[in-house]
């Protein structure tokens, strides 16, 4: 069993949409519990703005993926409460309806804290909080194939409209916002294929486990 109460490390992990980033994500932070070091996963995905104000129709043809769409400041805000050990309240989102719950849902603070979504290291605040930041990018076609069978299993969409998302909004979006934050990373992952990269988590689990030492 390591030390874990020795210090916290937020790890960020960006990349654009069906990168893989909340697969590495989440198994990072299984493969770290078998080591003794408790980890939360801390996605971006639960802080898009609510959009109550907007009618249903509007809200299906709304820019998800620019920066916008998150509300960065209360992400930051719950971010920060979590580095200072504080537990929070995250919001859940609802990606069938397109807007906010009105449940949340609580998360402790812990040892290990992944920040994971499109602008993990987009967003300045939320960057400034990270200890190491990593970069998750994949072949168009893998993306694609990937964000596909999410947005039909879990977000009730259909073909066309993902077509049609993929081109108005994801692709430019990723070209124009996402993409460069690659340079602020300290590691770049390319993940093609099935499989997580497995030489990459293990170095990653390697450096949390010397961490935590």
């Amino acid at each position: 069993m390591y030390n874990t109460r020795k210090s916290r490390f937020i790890l960020a992990i960006a990349g654009g949409s069906g990168s893989g980033k909340t697969t590495l994500a989440r198994r990072l932070i299984d493969e770290c519990r078998r080591i003794g070091i408790e980890g939360e996963l801390f996605s971006l995905d639960n802080y898009y703005r609510p959009l109550t104000h907007l009618s249903f129709e509007a809200r299906k043809n709304y820019n998800f993926d620019h920066p916008d769409a998150i509300d960065a400041a209360l992400a930051a805000k719950q971010l920060g409460e979590l580095c200072s050990g504080k537990p929070i309240e995250q919001p859940v989102y609802d990606f069938k309806l397109h807007t906010r719950e009105k449940e949340s849902i609580p998360l402790k603070s812990t040892p290990l804290i992944v920040v994971e979504g499109l602008y993990a290291l987009y967003f300045p605040k939320i960057a400034a909080m990270c200890d190491y930041k990593i970069f998750v990018s994949t072949g168009m076609v893998t993306a694609v194939l990937r964000r596909v069978q999410r947005d039909i299993s879990e977000r009730g969409r259909d073909i066309e409209g993902i077509r049609h998302q993929i081109l108005a909004t994801v692709m430019p979006m990723y070209e124009t916002y996402v993409k460069p934050t690659q340079r602020e990373a300290h590691f770049s992952i390319n993940w093609e294929g099935e499989e997580i990269p497995g030489k990459a988590t293990e170095g990653l689990v390697r450096m949390l486990r010397d961490h935590f030492r």
